[in-house]
């Protein structure tokens, strides 16, 4: 009974074991197959935020999106999904104050995120027609 018992108890570690390794080397091989286009980075009025206005594209199975991430000054822009707005066409920013933003997207968009307070910052939106440059 105790050999049952070990021999069941080594098979649960290995089993274990492969699974974290296969994972791992899965993570190395093929990390974030998404990648980001920055399209504009536009500081706050008092220099402590920063509003970068970004396009995500996660290859061929995925549309692209353009993305909207506030980061306090000292953090660094990665690769990452944005952490305020997420839609589907072009907007623009304006910092109203320090705290305040407003972002104007055109209202045929659609909308994947529409954060209203990131990182201390209330965020203003605002639908319209936009045109394309």
């Amino acid at each position: 009974m105790q050999n049952r018992l070990k021999s069941i108890l080594i098979t649960i570690i290995v089993i274990i074991a492969v699974y974290f390794a296969g994972k791992y080397a899965l993570d190395a091989l093929f990390g974030d197959m998404c990648g980001n286009d920055l399209k504009q980075k536009i500081p706050s009025p008092n220099g402590e935020n920063v509003a970068y206005i970004f396009e995500r594209n996660c290859g061929a199975t995925t549309g692209l999106s353009l993305q909207l991430s506030i980061l306090n000054k000292g953090e660094k822009f990665e690769n990452k999904s944005g952490n305020t707005f997420r839609t589907d066409k072009e907007f623009s920013v304006e910092w109203l104050s320090g705290n305040y933003l407003k972002v104007i997207y055109d209202k045929s968009s659609e909308v994947y995120e529409m954060d209203k307070k990131v990182n201390g910052i209330i965020i203003e939106y605002e639908s319209g027609n936009l045109r394309e440059n």
